[in-house]
């Protein structure tokens, strides 16, 4: 990742806004966010393992694991800025965080929800949050998470191809699991907020969020699903 580009809009941001001290916030808990999703990948690596997947499964995990550590580091430079101090993660509470389900099954339908719809969705948010960010540091980071993260649904959609090739047998259970996930739209936004102050800064306004992601799981996840079996055709 350069950040060279990054790091020059950072020296440019206008930390004198009104709502810079939410932003430090909003920024601050994204990092959090993404430092969490650090042992989530080693989690799904160790999975992977537990499997027997392929040698670039295994591989491209970690790299996205690496991608979460960039991603923490740009979230938590930006709130730095808004706070005027550094700020940071912290302590990750462990506890469980590394319990893997050693089954095709279960690996393949957790990987359906939040790799295949959570990692999509995340990825078509950010992308939609860099497009109308007018803050260029929020701009550039959100470029780089969107594009990041359009990679690691790719790693989830062919694991599940390759998890469903592997043991045919588990189709239902997964799609019944992709269903269920697909009925919660895929959870929360994780990009909303409704601040109008923060609009431009790397935040989307709640009924915007929802929107983006229904218009995700019409145009991007139903497709994709139904063209790997998750889902009837029409």
């Amino acid at each position: 990742m350069d950040l060279t580009a990054f790091f020059a809009a950072l020296d440019a941001l206008d930390t004198r806004l009104s709502a810079a001290s939410r932003l430090a916030q909003l920024w601050a808990e994204r990092g959090r966010n993404e430092h969490a999703s650090i042992a989530s990948f080693d989690r799904f690596a160790l999975g992977l393992l537990g499997v027997g997947a392929p040698p670039e499964l295994i591989e491209q995990a970690h790299v996205a694991a690496i991608d979460e550590i960039g991603h923490a580091r740009l979230c938590f430079a930006l709130a730095s800025a808004y706070a005027g101090r550094t700020l940071g993660p912290g302590a990750l509470d462990l506890e469980g965080a590394l319990e893997v389900d050693h089954t095709l099954s279960g690996l393949c339908a957790a990987t359906a929800v939040e790799g295949c719809i959570g990692e999509t969705l995340s990825a078509i948010e950010a992308g939609r949050c860099a497009e109308l960010a007018t803050d260029q540091a929020a701009k550039t980071a959100l470029d780089t998470i969107a594009t990041d993260e359009a990679g690691h649904a790719e790693l989830a959609w062919a694991t599940v191809r390759w998890t469903l090739e592997s043991e045919p047998a588990i189709r239902n259970a997964v799609a019944d699991a992709f269903r269920r996930g697909l009925a919660g739209e895929g959870g929360p936004p994780g990009y909303a907020c409704n601040d109008a102050e923060v609009g431009g800064h790397g935040f989307l306004d709640p009924a915007e969020a929802r929107a983006v992601r229904r218009d995700g799981i019409d145009r991007v996840i139903r497709p994709a699903a139904i063209a790997i079996g998750l889902l009837p055709g029409a």
